[in-house]
């Protein structure tokens, strides 16, 4: 998947969700607050990431083959939002509880990453 590729879903993920951003805070949550703007742009690049690979992953294992295969071409595409939200209602209609699922669960796996590593 490109960058470019990648971009697009993340703009289109929250236009699904009608939210740019959550209501909390990560940064926060994982004590990075007095970090510097290079960490924690860093880390919200990986958190980015990591959620965005599982959510894709999620939706191509749930679609038909050609219905993966259209999933990606509207977003190769750059179709327009509307175009991806009709796709979404027809065969991803449950999209917003995989997303918040994935959330869910990278949060739980830093912060016992996190306390693991503390006790070291």
């Amino acid at each position: 998947m490109t960058n470019m590729i990648k971009m697009r879903l993340v703009n289109f993920f929250k236009f699904m969700t009608d939210s740019p951003t959550q209501n909390y805070n990560l940064l926060s949550l994982f004590g990075m607050d007095s970090t510097s703007e290079e960490e924690k742009e860093e880390f919200l690049s990986a958190a980015s990431q990591a959620v965005l690979t599982a959510v894709v992953g999620r939706i191509e294992n749930k679609l038909p083959a050609d219905k993966a295969e259209e999933f990606h071409r509207l977003f190769e595409a750059n179709a327009p939002d509307e175009e991806k939200a009709a796709f979404f209602t027809a065969y991803i209609p449950d999209f917003k509880d995989l997303l918040m699922e994935e959330l869910a669960r990278f949060n739980r796996e830093a912060i016992a990453r996190g306390a693991s590593q503390k006790k070291t």
